[in-house]
């Protein structure tokens, strides 16, 4: 079974700024309001993106310069299998039970005499 695990990365561009970011293959650029010129390397064309839409990426490094007062996200969508997420869960129980099992035996008390 496969999920997506998304990673949001908001950016907050002035007119003219410049935001220089590396884009995964699973990657896409939204714009919250504004607008953006966005330019990829390797890519032939560039693109304006407008408040309320988004862009696919290719995975290279790109440029998003700020047409107007801009916020953009960097949405980077990886999948992720279920296997992955169940091993990293055990991991950290196994650590959480080790944990509590060196807490129990450094609390124990010796018998009475």
């Amino acid at each position: 079974m496969k999920t997506r695990a998304e990673v949001l990365t908001t950016v907050d561009l002035g007119y003219e700024q410049l935001f220089v970011f590396d884009g995964g293959p699973h990657s896409r650029v939204r714009v919250l309001y504004g607008a953006t010129w966005l330019t990829e390397e390797g890519q032939a064309g560039d693109s304006i993106v407008v408040a309320g839409s988004e862009l696919a990426l290719h995975g290279g490094r790109a440029v998003a310069e700020g047409l107007v007062p801009t916020r953009l996200q960097i949405v980077d969508a990886r999948p992720r299998s279920a296997a992955r997420y169940a091993g990293r869960w055990l991991r950290q129980a196994a650590r959480d039970l080790r944990q509590l099992l060196s807490r129990l035996q450094l609390g124990a008390a010796e018998p009475s005499t």
